[in-house]
């Protein structure tokens, strides 16, 4: 079975922290016994070709010089975020989406089957479809149909894209009700969540700090600002307390001014975002990670936390609520400072229940998000799929 993995987030090299779920997807697919390419965005420093364990990674250049390559200016937030920040990019686009079709079709040439990530690179597999003649499965991340239904003619556009599609995978029950209201056929529609690595991501054999610890872009839709003066009251309880936040953001000056107005800045440390085995290491240190977002598709912090015997504390909306559940840490209201605050400080200060959300973190980790486990079902997925376009073309 050939399958061609479509892409517009994927790491930049080995070891890049940008988009490694997709990566750790294309693994796990791999050791299935699938022969898998990709094509994914070219970015400033990458290599237009590679070869990433054995698998071949395209990445076609859509400008020149190189450094105008600026769609993923914005880092982790992905798109949507850089078009916001930095408005000329939008620019960029057409000529991406002719590089990018035009690669599908020359390397997704006699594949199976296409798996795109997102609805921009559905889009260039459907166009490229005459020439490579695959059926496309869609799999949608999350900030691809939230935000489509913001918009009369981002809902249309994503419309049009998702009725090209033969089939389309998401993330949780919240994306899948999305996905229907876009018009999507239940039939045409499966939840499959993104997984982790549980070997990598383990626990450790090491004390446990009272760390908070936050993952992710600091943009407005990760809720930090949130998270901040929740962090306050939990100092008020437990002054040992300390907050280390890992990620990069827009938001990140007025966020650091935020933390000195509550007077907490001595309290948080703020890093850079970082390779996986670094961020493990945090994980592996930290008593709670708290991911407070206002719109999450799932959210793979939480598993990787989950994995490292880390409790979680999450916001009760989209794909978060599929996550976690009461016995591996807590959901609270989104944009309520008050209720994270109790969240947190519940798992802080009570060993006996800080342990037994530990044991079990990593047990739902394990049996139900293993990549492995994620991967037999999207191959099951892929062979259902290409069995289905084999009868319609005998048929047809």
């Amino acid at each position: 079975m050939r399958v061609c993995v479509v892409t517009t987030a994927f790491p930049r090299w080995a070891g890049d922290a940008q988009a490694a779920f997709v990566w750790e997807a294309v693994r796990a697919i791999a050791r299935q016994g699938v022969d898998v390419r990709v094509v994914a965005m070219h970015s400033p420093g990458s290599a237009t070709h590679e070869l990433m364990d054995g698998v071949p990674i395209y990445r076609p250049r859509y400008a020149w010089p190189e450094s105008l390559e600026q769609l993923r200016r914005g880092g982790a937030g992905g798109l949507p975020v850089t078009w916001e920040q930095y408005p000329l990019t939008r620019l960029l686009l057409a000529p991406f989406m002719i590089t990018h079709s035009a690669a599908v079709a020359r390397y997704a040439a006699g594949c199976d089957l296409v798996h795109a990530h997102w609805t921009l690179s559905a889009a260039a597999a459907s166009a490229a479809r005459p020439w490579h003649r695959a059926p496309v499965l869609l799999t949608s991340q999350g900030s691809d149909l939230f935000r489509a239904a913001r918009g009369r003619a981002g809902a249309s556009l994503t419309q049009m894209i998702l009725r090209r599609c033969r089939h389309m995978t998401v993330l949780s029950h919240a994306l899948a009700d999305q996905a229907i209201s876009l018009g999507v056929s239940e039939d045409r529609l499966t939840i499959v969540p993104n997984g982790v690595d549980t070997a990598a991501f383990a626990p450790a054999v090491r004390e446990r700090e009272p760390m908070v610890l936050f993952v992710g872009s600091l943009i407005e839709r990760k809720g930090l600002r949130h998270l901040l003066p929740a962090f306050a009251g939990v100092l008020r309880c437990i002054p040992e307390a300390m907050l280390v936040v890992i990620g990069e953001g827009p938001q990140k000056r007025d966020l650091q001014a935020l933390a000195q107005r509550i007077g907490i800045s001595e309290k948080v440390t703020w890093l850079p975002f970082m390779q996986q085995e670094d961020v493990r290491r945090w994980m592996q240190r930290a008593r709670v990670l708290v991911l407070p977002s206002t719109e999450e598709g799932q959210g793979v912090v939480l598993l990787e936390a989950m994995a490292c015997g880390t409790p979680v504390v999450g916001s009760r909306v989209g794909g978060i609520q599929d996550v976690i559940t009461p016995d591996v840490g807590a959901l609270v209201q989104p944009a309520d400072p008050d209720a994270l605050a109790g969240a947190v400080m519940a798992l802080l200060g009570d060993e006996w229940r800080w342990a037994r959300a530990s044991r079990a973190a990593r047990a739902r980790a394990v049996e139900r998000y293993d990549w492995n486990r994620i991967a037999g079902r999207f191959v099951a997925l892929y062979e259902r799929l290409i069995a289905d376009a084999g009868i319609a073309r005998r048929v047809g």
